[in-house]
């Protein structure tokens, strides 16, 4: 299914280079709008920064998940993970805040992947005041059909958690009992949270991304894949079996490539975010223009405007600070 899915034929992409020009591609967008009208550019993130960010919402979002009552599917991780990488690898968090899309990918995900949980207990997730839940309930899902055309409405994504349980049934069958190989389980499920953080989701089918999750499981418990990989999986010749192998190690290799981030340069660069603000005026579902992050009608329109904690894009925006980074 994977190699006639729309995941194949628009967002699985040849090399990291060529994710990197689409995002720097992005940026360069925004500068080319900010500079013909006539705005000052020096205070724009740089597609680094920019990166910078998309990976900190991006760990925030899995904090989310993975501490999310009741407890969410990893293939709910997974797909909210694939629509955030694709959402700013052709678009910029100075268009769109990570801060609000990041939930309304998960909420989205958690429809997709058929999770179902409402939307009150969605935001009940989020550690704020009663008056902040229903701002958020009214953003996401002002935000929903936005986040659709940012993925060009395709939402089916194919993961490697499938896949992987592919490989342990069929170990247990041909190759090994299976109580040796459950003792890979733990650190190959652990490498493919891992991996859900690195853009292997936009360069590699999810079937050698499993594989790679169980070479790394094998090597941290001392068990042979290579037997496996040359005895199950090849096709007898040895340019079959080098081929998987220098698959695995590109996977590798970009999985690995996740770095731990600066937490001083981090704030720096949210707090330049949050002097940008958003340049661009989009719309909403209801086809109203708006700044993303600001006020929208809903059940707060009715109330007496009282003041709000400062947030990341100012008064307007969804959540608090400590709210979102410290309560997810």
């Amino acid at each position: 299914m994977f190699y006639s899915s729309t995941q194949r034929k628009f967002w699985t992409f040849s090399s990291e280079n060529e994710l990197r020009k689409l995002r720097c591609q992005a940026n360069q967008n925004i500068r080319q709008r900010q500079e013909t009208s006539g705005k000052d550019c020096s205070k724009l993130l740089t597609p680094d920064e920019e990166l910078m960010v998309c990976q900190y919402y991006h760990n925030r979002l899995k904090e989310f998940c993975m501490k999310f009552q009741p407890p969410m599917p990893k293939s709910v991780l997974a797909s909210a993970s694939s629509y955030f990488k694709r959402v700013y690898l052709q678009n910029s968090v100075m268009e769109h805040h990570p801060k609000i899309l990041m939930l309304t990918c998960v909420y989205m995900a958690c429809k997709v992947e058929e999770f179902n949980v409402s939307i009150t207990q969605f935001v009940n997730n989020i550690r704020a005041r009663a008056e902040e839940r229903e701002r958020a309930v009214d953003i996401i899902l002002n935000n929903e059909l936005q986040l659709l055309q940012l993925l060009n409405f395709h939402l089916t994504v194919h993961n490697p958690i499938r896949p992987l349980e592919g490989f342990l049934i069929d170990m247990k069958t041909r190759h090994r009992s299976a109580e040796e190989v459950e003792k890979l389980r733990p650190k190959a499920e652990e490498y493919l949270d891992r991996s859900f953080l690195s853009d292997a989701c936009l360069l590699f089918p999810p079937s050698q991304v499993a594989l790679a999750a169980l070479w790394h499981a094998g090597n941290e418990t001392g068990m042979d894949i290579l037997s496996y990989i040359k005895h199950c999986l090849s096709k007898g010749d040895g340019a079959d079996h080098n081929m998987l192998l220098d698959q695995i190690k590109k996977v590798q290799e970009v999985v690995c490539h996740v770095a731990q981030l600066d937490a001083g340069l981090v704030e720096g660069v949210k707090a330049k975010l949050a002097a940008v603000g958003s340049v661009e005026v989009t719309s909403d579902s209801q086809g109203t223009k708006r700044k993303l992050g600001t006020d929208q009608p809903g059940r707060q329109g009715a109330k007496k405007k009282t003041k709000q904690p400062k947030t990341e894009q100012g008064a307007g925006g969804v959540l608090t600070l400590s709210s979102l980074e410290e309560g997810t």
